[in-house]
């Protein structure tokens, strides 16, 4: 405490945010789920971390294979953070797998492999750097101009802009479906 013209006033010390960039290629269960409920449970689970203080999102991108993150969080090493995103990813597939047991006068085929929650046990994703400065730029809702014609620029534009589960629809003004906390110029 200090003392400040006879105020008591607290000092507050700010926690240190550690970036991160990563990959995290999704695991066989994505064989499991169709494409959209998939990327749905993810950008669930994305803002229960959120919601939890667990995690600011900066941008994301959820394709087929990999969700691209930046973010940044309180823990040095993404691995706590990303335990607590497979366990809530978990959580929400095995409440799922009640709401069909309920039902499973309409859906035997689904239910009767109980290996198919083993397999979800198994990790969920695999960490890998996030190394591609123009995907950052892009996710994080900047523009990348080059002075020449880069193919691969303009299709990974294109991706980003039409894609339902990124971070360039919060940056144009919309709402997405992850929580975000957008950067400033």
């Amino acid at each position: 405490m200090k003392k400040i013209e006879n105020t008591a006033i607290t000092v507050l010390s700010k926690k240190h945010f550690y970036k991160h960039n990563a990959v995290l290629k999704i695991g066989d269960w994505k064989n499991n789920f169709d494409l959209n409920y998939r990327n749905s449970i993810i950008a669930i689970a994305l803002n229960h971390c959120c919601k939890h203080n667990d995690l600011i999102i900066n941008g994301y991108l959820i394709t087929t294979n990999n969700l691209y993150l930046v973010a940044k969080s309180n823990e040095k090493l993404l691995d706590a953070i990303l335990n607590k995103l497979e366990h809530q990813i978990n959580h929400l597939l095995k409440l799922d797998h009640k709401a069909i047991h309920k039902k499973k006068f309409n859906i035997d085929f689904i239910i009767d492999d109980e290996e198919t929650f083993y397999e979800i046990q198994e990790p969920l994703f695999k960490i890998y750097p996030l190394k591609d400065d123009y995907l950052i730029t892009l996710i994080t809702g900047k523009k990348v101009t080059l002075p020449y014609f880069d193919r691969r620029l303009e299709d990974l534009k294109s991706m980003i802009q039409n894609h339902p589960f990124c971070s360039a629809i919060d940056y144009s003004g919309a709402i997405g479906p992850v929580y975000m906390t957008l950067l400033e110029e």
